[in-house]
């Protein structure tokens, strides 16, 4: 008998059970809430199936107050769906806790949570260069709704590599694999998508570890799970303009280094540089001098995570102004760290500025001579039809290539092209052929670091 009832049930809603129970006892939904101590509004919304996610010790005080049976109780049940019985948030492992504070990134966090919690957005790409964050910005999101308990969170990581090289197979490492690690169920799509059919969900993913399959998956998972949200991570512009873009831009730096601006600890560059050199320096902390060289090597960084850690590395053998003399001339020598294990920023900067197309090439080369300028500025420098002057405007600063400078007392904000890109342009050189800085060896190259 209880087997008939369950197979009944995978077809039955939840919503529909519950009023037909309740009808026949003859009662109301307010006697119902008395009885059950769930509130008349609940039980209206479980009934409508306004809510996806019955918790069980609410099916059970509803179950004890319809008097239902044991065979009614299973059907009940298992029209709740397969994790009625715990909340989505308790079965998922919560993804990694963030080190240490962020800096100078908390507008970005606040907006990209409220993309998930209040637009509708369901499918977000973080979008900017290697080394500027957009990693540590999505941690910080996924991390601040699954331990408030507004939305579990799985932050999908790479599938790793057998130990012999190979490239790695089978269904686990795919990107329901992974997912399905992390909710407990086996690594197939229609089984994920019963687990997160009836919630509200976070997956973040590296577009860099996804394939073809797994793009294609990930679209069915949005598409047969609507309380799926994703955070899609990727350095490049997507081909869909349908899916919001969401740059991640450098940090804030000072306007310029000319000492016009005394108050160099407030920039979040600054105090980024700071934190990275503390270590290895400690004098950055305390010494005026040391934290306006520190803001130096920070503009002419352009405010980058990943060119500023590379810089507090040559603090082992180099006082910041020392560096500051070299950061002065081709900045991208900073950018590379002492040891040399990442050099994806410089690599991407080569990459885009290669592959961009001639009108928007000519464009960055002319916007390289001129002051910070404001977008007006930009259309009569670069002249033509103003719609093509402010599309390529556009598209170099999407690609970052292009900072913002704040704007003050109202006036319209300035853009000025990145430090590290108008070097390369006015010289001709390749930024991943860079020189050592004066008097110090090329960087290591350690195997394993």
């Amino acid at each position: 008998m209880l087997e008939i009832f369950a197979n009944q049930a995978t077809d039955a809603q939840f919503g529909i059970l519950l009023r037909n129970a309740r009808r026949r006892v003859g009662m109301t939904q307010r006697q119902l809430a008395e009885i059950s101590t769930i509130s008349v509004r609940a039980i209206r919304d479980l009934e409508l199936e306004r809510t996806r996610t019955p918790r069980i010790q609410t099916i059970r005080l509803l179950a004890d107050a319809l008097r239902l049976s044991k065979a009614r109780r299973a059907e009940l049940e298992a029209a709740a769906g397969p994790l009625a019985g715990e909340p989505l948030i308790d079965k998922v492992i919560a993804p990694p806790a963030p080190l240490g504070p962020i800096i100078g990134r908390e507008r970005e966090v606040t907006t990209l949570t409220d993309m998930l919690e209040s637009n509708g957005h369901r499918l977000v790409n973080v979008v900017g260069m290697p080394g500027i964050g957009k990693t540590r910005v999505i941690h910080e999101v996924a991390d601040a709704l699954h331990q408030s308990g507004r939305m579990p969170a799985i932050c999908v990581e790479a599938g790793g590599s057998p130990p012999n090289g190979e490239a790695p197979v089978g269904p686990r490492h795919t990107l329901i694999g992974r997912i399905a690690d992390r909710l407990g169920c086996e690594p197939v799509l229609d089984d994920v998508v019963a687990v997160l059919a009836k919630s509200d969900i976070l997956v973040t993913v590296d577009g860099r570890d996804l394939d073809q399959d797994d793009e294609q998956a990930l679209r069915l998972l949005l598409h047969r799970a609507p309380g799926l949200r994703v955070l899609y991570e990727t350095c490049e512009i997507p081909p869909t303009l349908g899916d919001p873009i969401f740059s991640v831009f450098p940090l804030a730096i000072p306007d310029s280094c000319d000492g016009g601006d005394a108050d160099f600890a407030r920039y979040p560059a600054v105090e980024f540089l700071r934190s990275c050199a503390v270590q290895l320096f400690p004098a950055t902390g305390t010494n005026s001098d040391v934290t306006a060289a520190i803001a130096c090597i920070s503009w002419h960084l352009d405010g980058i995570p990943r060119a500023l850690e590379a810089a507090a590395s040559w603090l082992l053998l180099y006082e910041p102004a020392q560096l500051l003399d070299t950061a002065a001339g081709p900045p991208v020598t900073l950018a590379t760290a002492l040891v040399n294990t990442d050099n994806s920023l410089i690599d991407w900067l080569d990459r885009t500025m290669a592959a961009l197309p001639v009108k928007d090439a000519e464009a960055l080369r002319r916007l390289v001579e001129a002051d910070p300028w404001t977008v007006e500025q930009a259309v009569d420098l670069l002249g033509g039809p103003a719609a093509g002057a402010l599309r390529a405007i556009r598209k170099l600063r999407t690609l970052g290539l292009v900072r913002r400078i704040d704007a003050t007392d109202g006036a319209p904000p300035r853009f000025r092209v990145l430090n590290l890109v108008r070097h390369a342009l006015r010289t001709g050189a390749v930024l991943s052929q860079r020189q050592p800085p004066r008097g110090v060896p090329e960087p290591l190259c350690l195997p394993g670091l």
